[in-house]
C-alpha cells in the first residue's frame, strides 16, 4: 500500500472459507478417532457433525431452484463439503494411527532401524530421539527413543539402529497430544548404532546444517543459541533459557524459531541478489522456490514454514503463469493442502498461530497500518508500519496466545520496533556467514560475528523491556462466548471497512492506551482474606490475598499454566512469592512471573541444603532495577498479609541432613479466627518435628502434604491438625498414583470434607464474618462444591463421612479456642506465640529476622 493511499477491502475468496471449513471438520474428526481408541461410544459424536450438514446441504440443494438462493446454497454446500472432507480424512488419520499402534503393542524386543526426524533433546534422565522406523513391517511408525544416560543423541538427518521394547502410550491427555504430533510408541533404547547420513538431497541439507551449526558456534552464550535457533531453526541451546522466556513475554516467539516470517525473508533476499545479477525473471523465480524448499527441509520441516512454502510456491507458479496472485487464495491452498496432507496438523500451536497472524495480517494488515499512520506523526512512517501490523498480527492470534501461553504482552508493539529488524539482518547475515564459511572461512566467520553482535543487541533490548511493569498481562483462555464475539467484530469490521481521520484514529489509539493501562491494573483485590489453591495440574501453586495484598506459595511445574492460573484470579502484584522446598513441581513455573506480575520478596527455607539455582537466575529478571531479593524462612518468623498473619512453622533455622521435601516452609495464615496451613511436600519426619515443636495444632482447612501420597500426611499431623476442610493439589491422570487410597480414607474417618484440584479446579477458601467458605471452580464436579462453615453446630468427629457428593451449602462448626492452646488472635496486641518482634512498618516485611 502506498503511503497516503487508502487500502481497498480484500475479497474472501470460497476457498478460503472451504479451508476454515476443513479445518473445523478435521477438529472434529480427532476427537471421534480418539473417542473410538479410548473406547467410547462414538456414533452421536460422528452422527453430531456428519447429519447438520448433509441436512444443510440438502435443504440448500432444494432452495436451489430459486434464483435468489443460489449464491447461499453455494456457500452451505461450500462449507458443509469442507467439514465433511475434513473429517473424513481425520477419521482416516486416527484409523491408521490406531492401526499402527496396535501393531507396536505385540512388537517385543527387537532391534529396529529408521531415521531421526526432529532435533534430540536431553532431559533429566538421558537424551531422547524422534524415529521414523524403515522397514515393514512397522514402515513409518514414529517412536520417540529414550537413550541411555551418557549416550550422544545423533543428529537431526541421521539413521540409526537401536535395540528397544516399543511402549504404547496409555488412554490419556499426554497420550493424546502426543498422538496429535504422529507418535505412535515410546521406547527406552539399551543399545545405539549410528548409522550415518541418510541419503538423497535431503541428506546432504542435514549434513550442510550440521557443518553449519558448528560455524555459528564461534558466537557464544545467548546470542549464539538464538542464532541457531532463528538460522538454522535448532533451537536445543535456546528451550528453557532467560532470553526464550524474555521473547515469549514480549510477544516474539515468531522471531526465536524458524517460521513462515523466516522464510519470506531469506526469499526476499534471494529475490533482491537475482534481481541485481539480472538473471531471468522464471530463472529468479524458479531459485526462490528451490531455496524455498531448501530451507525448509533445512529448518526441520516445521509445520508452519511449510505453509509458507506452499504459499510462495503457489504464488510463484501463479506468477509465471500471468494470473494475478492472490495472497488470501494462497493462504487457503496452503492451510487446505496441509490439512489434508496432517488433519491432525490443526493441533500445532505454532502452525496456527503462523495461519491466524498471515490470515490477519492480509486481509486487515493494511487498514490497521492507515489507522495508525493517520494517529501518529508523519515523521514516524516506517515505525507507524511496524506498530500497525504488530498490533493486527496481535489481535489476530489473540485466542490461541492467551489459551496456550496464558498471557497478553502489552510490549509487543514497542518490542517489535526496537527488536524484529535487528533479527530479520541477523537471520540474513547469519545465513549467509554460515554458506559462505564453507568456501571462505575468515569471511563467513566476520558475517557470523556480526550477526551475533546483532542478536547480542536484541537480547540485551529483549531483556530490559520484558523487565518492565506490566510488559505482559497473564490472561486465559477467551472462551467460546468471546471468541464468538471476536468473531462477529472481525465480521462486521469487515463489512464496514472504516476510512481513517487523523481525530477518530487518535481518539482509537488513546482508547487502545487507556484499555491497556486498565489491564495492566487489574482489578481490585478481595475486601476479605481467601486462600486459592490453584489447579495447575501436577504441582503446588497456592495465591493467598487480603485486601490489596497477595502472596503466592509455589508456582506449579509450568510457566504457562501458572500465567492463567494468575490470570483467573486477576493478579498483578505479589507482596512477596514463596518457595516452599526446590522441586521442579513447585518452582518450575517461577518464570512465568517474569514481566507479568510485580513481586517484593522471594522466600525459600532457610536450610543448609538451599538450592534454587534457577530461581536465582530468574529473579534478577522478574525487577527492572534487580530489587526483588531471596529472603531465608524459618519456624518463628511471622509477616503481616493486609489484616492477616502469615506464620512461618518449618523448618528450623539452619536445618541440615532433611530430605529435600522435609525442608519445605509450612505456613499458617491467620485471619480472625479461621487457620490455614500450607504445608508444600512436608512429610512425616517434618510433622513430627512440629509436634515437638508444639506448632502442629488443630486448624479449620489443611492444604494435605506432597499431593495426598501415602508418605505425605501422617496419622499424627492428621490428628493434630484435625482439620474440617482438606484440600489436594494434584494433576489429573498422573503417574505416581496421587492421591493415595489410604490418605484418603484416613480423612473420610475424621470426617473431613476433601477437596481436590484435579476434580474441583481451582479451590478458594473465603474468610467472611461467620466462618469461612469453601467453593471450586468446577461446582457441578462429583466432590461438591460449596460449604460455609459457621457456628453452633457441634463439630463433625470419629468416624462419619463427609457426603462427597454434595452440592448445597453445608453448616459446620468453627470452634473459639482458648488463647494459650493455639497462637494469639491477630486482631490483639502482641506477637503470637514464638515470633519475633514485627517491623516498625510495611507490609509484607518479615518478623524475626
Amino acid at each position: 500500500m502506498s503511503e497516503g493511499a487508502f487500502p481497498t477491502r480484500p475479497t474472501i475468496p470460497p476457498t478460503l472459507w472451504w479451508a476454515a471449513a476443513l479445518w473445523a471438520g478435521a477438529a472434529a474428526g480427532e476427537s471421534v478417532a480418539w473417542r473410538a481408541w479410548i473406547g467410547q461410544n462414538t456414533v452421536w459424536a460422528a452422527a453430531a457433525v456428519v447429519m447438520p450438514c448433509l441436512a444443510a446441504a440438502v435443504y440448500a440443494m432444494a432452495l436451489h431452484r430459486h434464483a435468489r438462493q443460489a449464491a447461499v446454497t453455494a456457500v452451505v454446500v461450500l462449507l458443509a463439503s469442507g467439514v465433511l472432507t475434513g473429517f473424513g480424512v481425520s477419521i482416516l488419520q486416527g484409523a491408521q494411527w490406531r492401526s499402527v499402534a496396535r501393531l507396536l503393542e505385540d512388537a517385543g524386543a527387537r532391534e529396529w532401524e529408521g531415521v531421526v526426524v526432529a532435533d534430540p533433546r536431553e532431559g533429566r534422565f538421558g537424551p531422547s530421539m524422534r524415529v521414523r522406523v524403515q522397514g515393514a513391517p512397522y514402515q513409518g511408525a514414529l517412536l520417540t527413543v529414550y537413550l541411555p544416560g551418557g549416550s550422544a543423541a545423533p543428529e537431526l538427518g541421521r539413521r540409526v539402529r537401536f535395540s528397544a521394547i516399543p511402549e504404547p502410550r496409555e488412554p490419556d491427555e499426554r497420550s493424546r497430544r502426543a498422538a496429535r504430533t504422529g507418535e505412535h510408541a515410546t521406547a527406552n533404547a539399551w543399545r545405539c548404532t549410528d548409522l550415518g547420513w541418510r541419503g538423497g538431497v535431503a541428506g546432504g541439507l542435514y549434513r550442510w546444517r550440521a557443518e553449519a551449526a558448528r560455524r555459528l558456534e564461534v558466537v557464544p552464550g545467548e546470542p549464539g543459541a538464538l542464532l541457531r535457533g532463528i538460522v538454522l531453526g535448532d533451537r536445543r541451546l535456546l528451550d528453557g533459557t532467560a532470553v526464550d522466556e524474555d521473547f515469549r513475554v514480549l510477544g516474539l516467539s515468531h522471531v526465536v524459531a524458524v517460521s513462515g516470517s523466516h522464510l519470506a525473508v531469506v526469499c526476499a533476499l534471494v529475490l533482491v541478489l537475482g534481481h541485481a545479477t539480472g538473471a531471468p525473471r522464471k530463472l529468479v523465480v524458479a531459485v526462490v522456490v528451490a531455496v524455498a524448499c531448501a530451507y525448509t527441509v533445512l529448518s526441520g520441516l516445521a509445520l508452519s514454514a511449510i505453509r509458507s512454502c506452499v504459499m510462495l510456491t503457489a504464488g510463484a507458479l501463479a506468477g509465471s503463469a500471468g494470473v494475478r496472485q492472490d495472497g488470501v487464495s494462497a493462504l487457503a491452498l496452503g492451510v487446505s493442502a496441509m490439512v489434508l496432507w496432517q488433519p491432525w496438523s490443526v493441533f500445532d500451536v505454532g502452525f496456527a498461530l503462523s495461519v491466524a497472524a498471515v490470515g490477519g495480517l492480509l486481509v486487515f494488515g493494511d487498514l490497521g497500518v492507515a489507522w495508525v499512520r493517520e494517529a501518529l506523526p508523519h515523521a514516524l512512517g516506517k515505525p507507524a508500519t511496524l506498530v500497525g501490523t504488530s498490533l493486527v498480527a496481535q489481535v489476530s492470534t489473540l485466542p490461541i496466545v492467551t489459551s496456550t501461553f496464558g498471557m497478553l504482552s502489552l510490549a509487543a508493539p514497542v518490542a517489535n520496533v526496537a527488536i524484529v529488524p535487528a533479527g530479520e539482518a541477523a537471520l540474513c547475515v547469519g545465513l549467509a556467514g554460515a554458506a559462505i564459511g564453507g568456501v571462505w572461512p575468515q569471511l563467513g566467520t566476520v558475517a557470523i560475528r556480526l550477526a551475533g553482535a546483532l542478536l547480542g543487541y536484541a537480547c540485551e533490548a529483549a531483556s530490559l523491556l520484558a523487565r518492565m511493569p506490566a510488559a505482559a498481562v497473564s490472561m486465559g483462555g477467551l472462551g467460546a462466548v468471546w471468541t464468538a464475539i471476536g468473531f462477529a467484530g472481525v465480521v462486521t469490521l469487515w463489512a464496514w471497512w472504516p476510512r481513517p481521520s487523523r481525530t477518530y484514529a487518535r481518539a482509537a489509539l488513546g482508547a487502545v492506551l487507556l484499555v491497556t493501562v486498565l489491564v495492566a491494573v487489574g482489578p481490585r483485590g478481595p475486601a476479605t482474606c481467601r486462600v486459592v489453591v490453584m489447579d495447575v495440574g501436577q504441582g503446588d501453586a497456592i495465591l493467598v490475598q487480603d485486601g490489596e495484598h497477595s502472596m503466592l506459595v509455589d508456582t506449579g511445574a509450568d510457566a504457562g499454566v501458572l500465567r492463567q492460573a494468575l490470570a483467573r484470579n486477576g493478579v498483578r502484584r505479589l507482596d512477596s512469592v514463596i518457595l516452599t522446598h526446590d522441586h521442579d513441581d513447585h518452582t518450575g513455573g517461577f518464570d512465568g512471573l517474569v514481566g507479568v506480575v510485580r513481586v517484593g520478596w522471594v522466600g525459600r527455607p532457610d536450610v543448609a541444603e538451599a538450592g534454587f539455582d534457577r530461581v536465582r537466575e530468574t529473579i534478577p529478571r522478574i525487577s527492572p532495577r534487580g530489587k526483588v531479593r531471596m529472603r531465608e524462612l524459618a519456624a518463628g518468623q511471622s509477616w503481616p498479609l493486609g489484616d492477616s498473619v502469615v506464620r512461618v512453622l518449618w523448618p528450623p533455622s539452619g536445618a541440615s541432613g532433611l530430605w529435600t521435601n522435609d525442608t519445605s516452609v509450612v505456613l499458617e495464615v491467620q485471619s480472625g479466627s479461621v487457620e490455614v496451613v500450607l504445608t508444600g511436600d512436608a512429610e512425616q519426619s517434618a510433622q513430627t518435628g512440629m509436634a515437638e515443636a508444639g506448632t502442629l495444632r488443630r486448624v479449620e482447612v489443611l492444604k494435605v502434604p506432597h499431593h495426598g501420597s501415602t508418605n505425605g500426611l501422617g496419622q499424627e499431623g492428621c490428628r493434630e491438625w484435625s482439620p474440617r476442610v482438606a484440600i489436594i493439589s494434584v494433576g489429573a491422570g498422573n503417574d505416581f498414583g496421587h492421591p493415595a487410597s489410604s490418605t484418603l480414607d484416613m480423612l473420610r474417618r475424621q470426617g473431613v470434607r476433601i477437596y481436590r484440584t484435579d476434580v474441583n479446579g481451582d479451590v478458594v477458601v473465603e474468610v467472611t464474618h461467620r466462618g469461612f467458605r469453601v467453593r471450586s471452580t468446577k461446582p457441578r464436579s462429583a466432590v461438591g462444591c460449596a460449604t460455609m462453615v459457621t457456628p453452633p453446630t457441634p463439630r463433625i468427629t470419629g468416624s462419619r463421612v463427609s457426603a462427597l457428593t454434595a452440592c448445597e451449602e453445608t453448616d459446620a462448626s468453627l470452634e473459639r479456642r482458648q488463647p494459650e492452646a493455639r497462637l494469639s488472635d491477630p486482631w490483639q496486641r502482641g506477637a503470637a506465640v514464638g515470633a519475633r518482634a514485627p517491623p516498625a512498618e510495611g507490609h509484607g516485611r518479615l518478623r524475626g529476622r
